[in-house]
């Protein structure tokens, strides 16, 4: 699974509380080797390297295929109503998320309004990252 990468990056400063949201870049390679730098808002600061099972990196690459990731939009910024209105918010984390495929790349920035799904996603791997801080 070399052709593999998956990349995220949290940035808390559009929230309003500097230092309290967990900001931090990671990517994960097909042989689940984890590149990680902490930033701040997060136990872990400066660059790390963990690593996680070929199964973890299977199953994270299994959720991109099911919430059709390569099709998202580039980015979310609002929210679209049912009524036609558009719903906006000033202060959330930023999260872009990378997927590479052999030669297939796609980032999604995410700052509000993305599907559930995606939502999902970046919280599982946002999981992954806390668990491997809290076993270094």
């Amino acid at each position: 699974m070399a052709e593999v990468k998956i990349e995220i990056k949290r940035d808390g400063s559009s929230t309003g509380c500097i230092g309290c949201t967990a900001e931090y870049s990671a990517s994960i390679d097909g042989n689940g080797i984890v590149n990680y730098e902490g930033y701040s808002g997060i136990r872990l600061k400066g660059k790390h390297t963990f690593s996680i099972s070929v199964e973890q990196v299977k199953d994270l690459i299994s959720d991109f295929k099911k919430i059709n990731f390569f099709a998202l939009e580039d980015k979310y910024i609002d929210k679209k109503l049912p009524n036609g209105m558009t719903q906006f918010v000033d202060h959330a984390v930023k999260i872009t998320t990378t997927l590479t495929v052999v030669n297939k790349t796609k980032s999604v920035f995410n700052f509000y309004g993305a599907p559930k799904e995606l939502d999902q996603l970046q919280e599982k791997i946002h999981g992954i990252i806390i668990k491997l801080q809290q076993n270094d």
